[in-house]
């Protein structure tokens, strides 16, 4: 069953909605009517009822007492009276109230005195009482007077005959400008869809207009808006980055088809062939080490890489790197100071922690000439550890500082190329410093230096620091092949 659109279930609502307002109101309007009606003659009883008994106490003969009311009470003006005894035998009677007359002492005995109440009296229907006690000529009386309702009810039913035929007329109308304000108000809604199904692939570029984005389809056109600015950037990056990969997979794979075209062309010769055995060789390490970092980014970029948050110590993750890297720094002829790192645990994977500062401090041997210097310092105050990797290398162009985190850039592409540089080291540490909830922060000066700054949670523990590995320290050990960026 097809649902109805939204404009007609707003229309239907706001009937419903109306038509209980409506329904109440009227109940309200009629009970309160009724009210003020039954108030009305309620008073008007009470002063006959007070003019009676004024002319009941003034007379002093039980005898004349008949006389003297029927001179004005007998018929006057739609209103009925009645005095009796305590022992039921009527005094006075107004013409008209028939043989039956009014209810006698026995009503009054059994309700508070004075009095209203109404009742059907077979010869007036419906109609209002009015009572009192008073003490007359001869002891207590039952004074009473009496009135007909029928102008009250033919007013009452007036009046709901004309909320019930009002009602559904004011309802309908209300429907019909319901319905028109609902297609006014969702208007810009159709228009926005509208926008929206031209907006493909190709056309990213197009946004749905928000003439009023104060209130709350201005609002969703904003939203809408940046939705699809962030998709523009997504797929230009998608763009961007296969257009670099297949570039930076392109450039091996053609210098490997030269080497061995030329060598199939050419003569066997064993010092040749190996030669271009060799440079194949050299060319699959490199096409490896692209293939592995792209599968990584492609795995953090689905969330496909779970990251075992286990604690570990980032102070020996620090250390030992920094003692990894010492014999790369002493080849390179720049010197590699640890300052004292204060202990500290954080919860991660420390594999990735160790390939995230191995790949920074490479990075800053690489583009520190020789001569320069390499420190890296920590602190680790109010529940968070900064580890600082600072060289005095070539530095980064401030322009180029907001992009270095992009994969495949690079700030000089000839110069990168020599060093061996795929761009994607700096986007696979910035991955795994946020895989562990920190923050991977570069500051550079073109000519004085670099500084790269890991801001990570963690606790400080109270254990006595190790010393750093001295600049001029000896390290046989073998600094893991890892690719870095180039700046």
């Amino acid at each position: 069953m097809k649902r109805l659109s939204i404009r007609w279930r707003l229309t239907l609502w706001y009937g419903i909605v109306l038509s209980a307002i409506l329904a109440g109101f009227s109940g309200t309007v009629y009970g309160l009517m009724r009210h003020y009606l039954l108030a009305l003659t309620d008073a008007a009883l009470s002063e006959e009822l007070e003019d009676l008994s004024g002319d009941v106490k003034r007379c002093d003969d039980p005898a004349l007492l008949a006389r003297e009311l029927g001179l004005r009470y007998t018929s006057h003006d739609g209103y009925y009276f009645q005095v009796s005894n305590s022992s039921g035998t009527v005094l006075f009677r107004s013409d008209g109230l028939g043989p039956d007359g009014l209810p006698g002492p026995g009503f009054s005995s059994s309700t508070r005195s004075p009095g209203h109440a109404t009742l059907i009296l077979g010869h007036l229907g419906h109609s209002r009482l009015a009572w009192k006690v008073l003490h007359g000529p001869g002891g207590p009386l039952n004074v009473q007077a009496a009135i007909s309702l029928a102008p009250t009810d033919r007013a009452l039913r007036e009046l709901l005959t004309a909320l019930i035929f009002a009602g559904p007329l004011v309802v309908a109308g209300t429907l019909g400008g319901g319905y028109w304000l609902a297609r006014k108000a969702l208007a810009p809604v159709d228009r926005m869809a509208a926008a929206a199904q031209e907006i493909t692939l190709t056309r990213l570029d197009r946004r749905i207009n928000t003439p009023n984005s104060g209130d709350e389809l201005g609002r969703l056109a904003d939203t809408f808006n940046d939705m699809i600015a962030r998709l523009q950037r997504s797929f230009e990056e998608v763009r961007r980055f296969t257009a670099d990969a297949a570039h930076e997979l392109r450039t091996p794979l053609a210098s490997m088809r030269t080497e061995a075209e030329v060598a199939l062309r050419s003569p066997r010769c064993p010092d040749r062939d190996q030669r271009v055995m060799e440079n194949l060789l050299d060319e699959i390490d490199r096409l490896t080490r692209l293939v592995t970092q792209l599968l990584f980014l492609c795995r953090e970029d689905a969330g496909l890489s779970r990251v075992p948050h286990v604690p570990m110590r980032l102070d020996e993750v620090v250390r030992d790197v920094a003692n990894h890297m010492l014999v790369v720094a002493r080849d390179k002829g720049v010197a590699l100071e640890l300052s004292t790192i204060p202990a500290c645990s954080v919860r991660g994977d420390s594999d990735r922690m160790r390939q995230l500062f191995f790949n920074v401090l490479d990075n800053a041997i690489k583009y520190t000439p020789a001569g320069g210097l390499i420190e890296v310092s920590a602190t680790c105050a109010d529940g968070r550890a900064r580890i600082v990797v600072a060289d005095s290398g070539i530095g980064i162009p401030a322009e180029h500082l907001p992009r270095v985190f992009d994969r495949f850039y690079r700030v000089d592409p000839a110069r990168s190329r020599d060093l061996e540089g795929t761009g994607l080291g700096l986007s696979i540490c910035r991955s795994i410093a946020e895989a562990h909830h920190g923050r991977l922060e570069i500051d550079s000066v073109p000519g004085r230096g670099t500084k790269v700054t890991l801001a990570q949670p963690c606790d400080c523990l109270r254990v006595p620091a190790e010393p750093g590995p001295a600049a001029d320290a000896h390290d046989d050990r073998l600094t893991p092949a890892l690719a870095s960026p180039a700046r």
